[in-house]
């Protein structure tokens, strides 16, 4: 299986760098006519870098789309679970939790509860609420949630702890279980506050972790739900209609050198403990100190011991929620930016392997693509300005040369076109597979509805394309020069974002779009038409961030069929359950019963 997959990388790396070899010596055909300048030279390293970056997430995606349409095994580990067993291993459920509202981490909870209790397994796990809250009220609703956690269910083994001081965040709060409680279990699902796993998943990924002992991490792929504003429907539609077409080919190109993304995943704690202390960086932020994006490293750690890690996507059952806003996407995308920066130092780290070191690379490379898009725009623009500069004709002695313009268009068109391809192509193959599936249409509303809902996602993922380009790129320079930011409380619910505020968030993007396009229209009318998709984005961003956030809006697409998913049009208990909890107005209003919370706890 590890030379499968190895063959498959081989093969992959073939595929990109023809593709981008194919584009950049068209683009190179172009430039040579009139000769290739000094200007155009970094433009033509810079297109090859990109188109290589979008060619290897396209060719993944038709990798996966290849295994989903032929039917391929969902488990790539070495060896199924023994169906029927009872397994003897003990297993935590750790949520750290920073200041988040109790209501939800309770319905997750109580929900997994009875999910493992009706898989017959609750007592072979128990869950730790791992504490770093620094909310007085919400450490009260916390600890008073707990109790009630407690006595709703004492057959079920539920624990809080507290932590005082938060050295290390969310790495941090784990390594602390470790090291207190570490050495009781035999394996700990690492799960977020949003997160949420059924409780047949939960016993079938313990069963794969026993029927492979050389596994020390399996990463089971979470889908989105609970999404209500239709920013969150977006993505939440995007997730279950793609998703498992990205999965599948990543899973198949890893193998057993997989990744892991920080929750939902199941780890070996023993091995854990042994290998996964993480360092402290040399130098200040943002680049030095902690290490922010822990999950990465920790996966390369364990392969450095020689351990496999695997992704799989089925068993189903792994949900999280997506954050309700642009803006929310946003400050989540800011605090990745950072910490995936920090891995630029450990690429090279000794004894990583090739893969981990690619991991790591790519996670950087995510956000560094931004300004690296954004520069290549400028000098395309650039280079476009001093071919306008031309002088329509020359002499040769005292006679007048004219200066035939040739006309680009129809390559520059093949470019655009092979870009379209790499870009949409993998959401056509994604909806082609869900469409051979009857019943999975109907769970997505119908064959109408999934094409309305793929070709709107479509939309509303090109409009916000260059706004999260131009936003990265604002990110990546204040990483750079050394501008540190904190990691806060994550929004998980909203009621919606203000006009006032969603017009001075994205002002900057507006006001660049508007100095851009009267720019290009005055100097360079000729190639305005061309940064059309770019700037219109850019243009109607904060229109585009009020409106997605409105959960009235997200509601009524739902309503009308746009952007459903099996969670909704067809019945997954464990979301049901998490919902009709959240609707109770027992646990919605939270542990004291009123609406300021633990405050007088607190006091």
């Amino acid at each position: 299986m590890k030379s499968e997959a190895v063959a498959y990388r081989w093969m992959m790396l073939g595929l990109v760098l023809a593709t981008a070899a194919a584009a950049t010596l068209e683009l190179l055909a172009i430039f040579r006519v009139d000769g290739v300048s000094p200007l155009e030279w970094p433009v033509l390293a810079l297109f090859a870098f990109l188109f290589s970056w979008i060619a290897a997430s396209f060719w993944v995606a038709c990798l996966g789309a290849y295994e989903l349409w032929n039917g391929a095994p969902a488990l790539p580990l070495h060896r199924p679970p023994s169906d029927g067993a009872v397994s003897r291993s003990r297993t935590a459920l750790t949520v750290p939790i920073y200041n988040e509202s109790w209501p939800e981490v309770s319905a997750r909870i109580q929900a997994m509860q009875d999910s493992l209790d009706e898989a017959g397994a609750l007592d072979r796990f128990d869950f730790f609420i791992l504490s770093d809250s620094t909310d007085p009220r919400c450490r009260a609703d916390e600890e008073a949630g707990w109790r009630q956690l407690h006595n709703r269910r004492p057959d079920a083994g539920v624990y809080y702890r507290h932590r005082a001081n938060n050295v290390g965040r969310k790495s941090g709060n784990i390594a602390d279980f470790c090291v207190n409680w570490g050495t009781q279990y035999d394996y700990m699902v690492v799960l977020d506050a949003d997160s949420l796993m059924a409780g047949r998943t939960l016993v079938r990924v313990v069963g794969l972790m026993d029927s492979n002992p050389r596994a020390g991490l399996i990463q089971v792929a979470p889908l989105l739900v609970g999404g209500e504003s239709l920013f969150a429907r977006i993505q939440q539609f995007a997730s279950w209609a793609y998703g498992p077409v990205y999965t599948a080919g990543l899973a198949k190109l890893q193998g057993a050198d997989g990744n892991y993304w920080g929750h939902n995943a199941i780890i070996r704690v023993r091995l854990f403990m042994q290998h996964c202390g993480l360092p402290i960086l040399a130098g200040g932020p943002p680049f030095g100190g902690e290490i922010m994006s822990h999950d990465f490293v920790e996966a390369a750690l364990l392969r450095r011991a020689g351990w496999d890690i695997w992704l799989i996507s089925q068993p189903a059952g792994s949900f999280e929620a997506t954050p309700p806003t642009l803006i929310d996407h946003l400050k989540r995308d800011q605090r990745w930016c950072q910490g995936n920066l920090q891995h630029i130092k450990l690429i090279f780290a000794r004894g990583f392997r090739t893969q981990s070191r690619i991991h790591l690379a790519f996670g950087a490379i995510s956000y560094l693509s931004s300004p690296l898009w954004l520069l290549l725009l400028v000098l395309f623009s650039a280079d476009a300005a001093r071919l306008e500069a031309i002088e329509p004709f020359s002499f040769v002695g005292p006679y007048p040369v004219i200066n035939w313009p040739i006309s680009h268009t129809a390559a520059f068109l093949s470019l655009i076109a092979a870009t379209a391809v790499l870009l949409y192509v993998p959401k056509f193959l994604a909806v082609a597979i869900l469409l051979r599936d009857a019943n999975m249409v109907r769970r997505f509303g119908g064959a109408a509805a999934l094409a309305t809902s793929a070709l709107a996602e479509t939309v509303a993922s090109t409009l916000l394309a260059p706004v999260l380009m131009l936003s990265h790129s604002w990110f990546v320079v204040n990483a750079l020069i050394g501008r540190r930011i904190e990691w806060g409380k994550q929004q998980r619910i909203s009621d919606g974002v203000g006009l006032r505020e969603s017009a001075v968030v994205f002002a900057p993007h507006t006001i660049v779009a508007v100095a851009a396009g009267v720019a290009t229209w005055y100097w360079l009318p000729g190639i305005v038409w061309w940064f059309l998709p770019v700037l219109i984005g850019l243009t109607v961003a904060s229109m585009l961030c009020w409106t997605t956030a409105k959960r009235q809006f997200g509601l009524a697409a739902m309503r009308r069929g746009l952007f459903l998913v099996p969670s909704e049009a067809a019945r997954i208990p464990i979301v049901e359950h998490v919902t009709a909890l959240l609707a109770d107005p027992a646990t919605s209003r939270g542990p004291q019963g009123d609406a300021g919370g633990g405050t007088l706890q607190a006091v």
